[in-house]
């Protein structure tokens, strides 16, 4: 016996009309009719006497009418229950976007501080690039940012400090002298700027590069790590990517670039880094 078929007896017995009590289950009347035979051969009795308009309970169905009734309701009592209970007590769960290349260390430290009310919690990682990441945070599609803090986003997005990086200037391992340890962006005038940005978001990445290097020259756009760095170390033409220090990127070229400091007016150039 189905807790299904009871449903559908008690249907039957409100709308005291097959045809009607199928419309409101949301099945047709010759399947309706199927799952009330079912349920009397499985029980060895007739429930319902059905003739032409008339409508009526035999005793069977009078005895079982008020007990099926009961257990249907206490079922749905249950499940009510269960669900808020899943709900009250289910797992914190968060999606995090985080800049493509952020250091795994710094990405870990985070998340033990947002678990340190919960012991046990969800969490999916979504990497990308400032502005994607951004638009999908202000169409909630991800919970938390970890980005670089920039003028243009303060007016909107409220965000924690979480470390300051310095900006640096990933290069081919030769195309400068080993007593070279920092770079001035005028060192790299002749070069193409290499930047990684969705394609729908190239323009404000540029601008942004543009404005925080000091840069004016030409920009090469790549959609992954790899495709930026495999064009770094391509000798054809000479190109440079910024990146931050606490970036995982040139780590896994390190045997084929060099990573240094950028200074401005011998300063090192700064990157602050927020969770919003």
């Amino acid at each position: 016996m189905l807790l299904r078929q009871m449903k559908y007896f008690l249907a039957a017995v409100y709308c005291k009309s097959f045809n009607e009590a199928a419309k409101q289950c949301f099945i047709s009347q010759p399947s309706f009719s199927l799952q009330i035979k079912q349920l009397e051969k499985e029980l060895g009795v007739k429930l319902i006497n059905r003739n032409n308009c008339n409508f009526s309970l035999t005793p069977a169905g009078e005895k079982f009418y008020e007990p099926c009734k009961r257990i249907v309701g206490d079922v749905q009592n249950l499940m009510q229950n269960m669900q808020h209970f899943a709900e009250t007590n289910q797992v914190p769960s968060y999606i995090i976007g985080c800049k493509t290349g952020y250091n795994i260390c710094c990405l870990l430290n985070i998340i033990n501080m947002l678990n340190k009310n919960s012991e046990t919690y969800h969490l999916e990682l979504l990497y990308g690039d400032h502005e994607q990441l951004l638009t999908m945070l202000a169409n909630n599609e991800i919970d938390m940012l970890i980005t670089e803090d920039r003028e243009a986003d303060n007016n909107f997005l409220a965000g924690e400090l979480l470390e300051i990086a310095d900006l640096c200037i990933c290069v081919p391992k030769h195309s400068f002298p080993p007593e070279i340890k920092a770079l001035h962006i005028s060192d790299l005038s002749e070069q193409t700027c290499v930047i990684i940005a969705n394609r729908d978001y190239v323009m404000q990445e540029q601008e942004y590069y543009a404005k925080c290097l000091g840069f004016h020259g030409t920009f090469f756009t790549a959609r992954d790590i790899p495709t930026a760095l495999t064009k770094v170390i391509d000798d054809k033409v000479k190109s440079f990517l910024p990146v931050t220090s606490n970036n995982d990127a040139p780590f896994y070229f390190s045997n084929f670039t060099r990573t240094l400091p950028l200074l401005a007016d011998n300063e090192p150039v700064e990157i602050y880094y927020k969770i919003f």
